[in-house]
């Protein structure tokens, strides 16, 4: 084709420069499918009567049941500081939810008293709900004076069985 005298090539595609470009497109989309930051969780299972542990906002599924656990928050810690005296050993609470499959979450508040470590399980609360017992055997860090955590950080050692 000529344009005032000059000649100009109109580029067309034949099925060689079409396949090629798909194959380029192709690599582009799977290279950037593959740098992308998958943050999705790994499903998590543990069995029923085992104690496991919970960072904040994150879950379990409890085997058989298929029974969803998550740690949603630290709602209060007034435990006293490791390196105090205290008229009262305080408490700290978090909020746990539990869901069973096709069901709404139930919202729980699990306590735990100050000086109660894993080891003291005449001292641990337990709250019943749903034909389970839940019960916070440990909840880390433990205060000390003068130390700020931010709850994000806690972690929560839990155990769970059926009620009998």
């Amino acid at each position: 084709m000529s344009l005032n005298g000059e000649n100009v090539n109109i580029c067309k595609m034949n099925n060689s420069n079409q396949t090629f470009l798909a194959i380029c497109l192709l690599l582009l989309f799977l290279t950037l499918i593959a740098t992308c930051d998958n943050e999705e969780s790994e499903d998590v299972f543990v069995n029923i009567n085992e104690i496991f542990t919970l960072k904040c906002g994150e879950s379990v599924t409890v085997k058989p049941d298929n029974l969803d656990i998550g740690f949603c928050e630290v709602i209060s810690d007034s435990r006293c500081p490791t390196n105090l005296r205290c008229f009262w050993e305080g408490v700290a609470e978090i909020k746990v939810w539990i869901c069973e499959p096709g069901q709404a979450a139930n919202f729980i508040e699990l306590p735990i008293y100050g000086y109660v470590a894993l080891e003291d399980t005449v001292n641990h609360v337990s709250v019943d709900t749903l034909g389970y017992q839940l019960s916070l055997l440990q909840l880390n860090p433990y205060p000390y004076e003068h130390e700020e955590h931010d709850y994000s950080e806690y972690e929560a050692i839990i155990f769970i069985s059926n009620i009998n």
